[in-house]
C-alpha cells in the first residue's frame, strides 16, 4: 500500500522564528482549525488538499503537529516512543461509548433468552472474522454451519476459525489473571494448533521477519529486532497491568493490540492474538458486553482502513492517535449492530405480544395464542411438539391438541425438518384475514 511519509520537522522548528505566528498560536487563533482537524484525526495526505489552510500545506502541517506535541502523553517501550493525543473528539466518543451505547445497552436490555442467542452467535462471527482477516478462505455459511454443527474442520481455513473459537473461550476463563508471558503465549498455541503456524508456537521468534502489506505485497512494516522482543514484551505486559495512572480501558486495549502488531512477537498469528487480547483486556475491565458483538467484523467491513492506522501510527513518529481513534471507531460499529438487533428484537416482541392479545379476543388460549404471536413476529421461527409442551408444562397430549386446532383454524401449518415434525406460522397474511374474520 503506498503511503506518503509527513513532510520533516524542519518546518515545525522554524515556526518558533516566526514570533506573530506563535503569539496567534497561544491567543488561540487556530483553535478552530485545530479542532477541525483533529475531530477526525487526519494524517498529511488528508490535511494538504483542505482549503481551510492557514497557510501552505507544509507549514499548516508543521503548525499541526506543533498543537499536537503540546499534547502529547508518552509511552516509551524498550528504545522506541510512542505518543498519543487525547483529542476532545476522543474523550467525547469515549464519554458516549460508556453511557449511550453501554449504559444504554444496560438501561433497556435484551431479555436473557435474546441474549443468550446473540452471544452464542457473536462469538461465532467474532472467531469467523478474525480468521478471514487472517486469510482464512472458507465463506462465512460454510464456517457457520462447521461451527453449529460441531464436525470437525476439514482445512487450514476452517482449523483456524475452529481455534478462534476455542482462544475466545480460553480468555473468558483468564478474565481475573493479569496478563503475562506465558498467557499470551498460551493463547497463540490454541490459536495456531493444527495450522501452518504451529511450527511457530511454544515461544518467541528467534529471529528476523517482515511484515507484508495484504493488497500489494509491499514490506509495510520491520519489526523489532527479535533479540529485543523477551523484553518489549514484559513492558508491555507491565503497562497492560499497571493501574497507578489511569489510562481509559479502550484506550489502552488500543494500544495493546497495536504494539502486539508493531513488536510481532511471533513469526505467524499475530493479528489474531492482538484481536484477542484487545478483546480479553475490555472483558476483563467490566465491558462485559463485548461479548456480545463482532470487533473483527467491523474491523473485516473496513480492513484497508485497519491497514492504515497502524501505517499511519508508524510513519508518523510512533503517533498512537491513529490506532486508538480506529479502534473507537470500529467499537462503535460493532455496538450499533448489537443496538439494531435489540432494537429489531424489541419490535417483534411489541408485535407478537399485539397479535397475541388479538388472538385472545378471539377467543384463543393463551398458549396458542402466544405461539402464534412468536410466528408471526418472525416468520423463520418455528416450534415442535416437545418445545411448545415443555414452555407451557403440559403434557405432550395437550400440546399436540393445541397445535392440531391451530392447523384447522389455517393460522399454522405442518412441515418436515429431517425426522421432526416443526410448526410454523401459514402467513402472515392468513393470521390477519383470521382476526379480521
Amino acid at each position: 500500500m503506498k503511503f506518503e511519509n509527513p513532510p520533516s520537522h524542519d518546518t515545525e522548528n522554524s515556526l518558533f522564528e516566526d514570533s506573530q505566528l506563535i503569539k496567534d498560536y497561544f491567543s488561540k487563533k487556530f483553535e478552530a482549525f485545530f479542532k477541525s482537524v483533529d475531530s477526525r484525526y487526519l494524517y498529511w495526505d488528508e490535511v494538504k488538499y483542505r482549503k481551510d489552510l492557514p497557510f501552505d500545506p507544509i507549514k499548516s502541517w508543521a503548525l499541526i503537529k506543533l498543537n499536537r506535541r503540546s499534547n502529547y502523553k508518552t509511552l516509551t517501550f524498550g528504545r522506541f516512543d510512542f505518543k498519543y493525543f487525547l483529542t476532545e473528539s476522543i474523550q467525547k466518543s469515549l464519554h458516549e461509548f460508556d453511557l449511550k451505547m453501554v449504559g444504554g445497552l444496560y438501561k433497556s436490555p435484551i431479555t436473557n433468552f435474546e441474549k443468550t442467542e446473540y452471544l452464542k452467535n457473536s462469538l461465532l462471527e467474532e472467531a469467523i472474522a478474525s480468521s478471514q482477516i487472517e486469510g482464512a478462505a472458507t465463506t462465512t455459511k460454510v464456517a457457520w454451519d462447521m461451527l453449529k454443527s460441531g464436525r470437525k474442520p476439514r482445512n487450514e481455513s476452517e482449523q483456524m476459525i475452529f481455534n478462534n473459537l476455542r482462544g475466545i473461550r480460553f480468555i473468558d476463563e483468564e478474565i481475573s489473571n493479569n496478563l503475562s508471558i506465558k498467557f499470551i503465549i498460551d493463547l497463540h498455541k490454541i490459536m495456531t494448533a493444527k495450522t501452518s503456524a504451529e511450527d511457530c508456537a511454544g515461544a518467541f521468534r528467534d529471529g528476523e521477519i517482515y511484515v507484508q502489506d495484504h493488497v500489494d505485497g509491499e514490506i509495510a512494516h520491520t519489526p523489532p529486532d527479535h533479540s529485543q522482543v523477551d523484553d518489549l514484551m514484559e513492558e508491555l505486559c507491565q503497562f497492560a497491568n499497571e493501574d497507578k495512572s489511569f489510562v481509559h480501558p479502550i484506550v489502552k486495549a488500543a494500544i495493546i493490540h497495536f504494539m502486539i502488531g508493531f513488536i510481532h512477537p511471533f513469526k505467524d498469528g499475530n493479528g489474531r492474538t492482538a484481536r484477542a487480547l484487545f478483546y480479553w483486556f475490555l472483558i476483563k475491565h467490566d465491558y462485559s458486553l463485548i461479548k456480545n458483538i463482532s470487533i473483527s467484523r467491523a474491523i473485516l467491513d473496513s480492513r484497508i482502513q485497519y491497514d492504515k492506522a497502524f501505517l499511519k501510527t508508524e510513519n508518523d513518529d510512533n503517533d498512537l492517535t491513529y490506532f486508538i481513534t480506529y479502534s473507537i471507531k470500529s467499537l462503535r460499529v460493532a455496538f450499533e449492530s448489537l443496538i439494531r438487533y435489540r432494537d429489531k428484537k424489541k419490535e417483534e416482541r411489541d408485535q407478537a405480544n399485539l397479535i397475541a392479545y388479538k388472538l385472545i379476543e378471539k377467543g384463543l388460549h393463551k398458549r396458542q395464542a402466544d405461539l402464534i404471536g412468536y410466528l408471526y413476529a418472525k416468520e423463520s421461527n418455528r416450534v415442535n411438539i416437545s418445545a411448545y409442551s415443555n414452555k407451557h408444562d403440559v403434557v405432550r397430549q395437550t400440546a399436540r391438541k393445541d397445535l392440531n386446532d391451530l392447523v384447522k383454524l389455517g393460522v399454522i401449518q405442518e412441515e418436515k425438518d429431517g425426522r421432526n415434525i416443526v410448526f410454523k406460522v401459514s402467513s402472515k397474511e392468513k393470521v390477519e384475514s383470521y382476526l379480521d374474520s
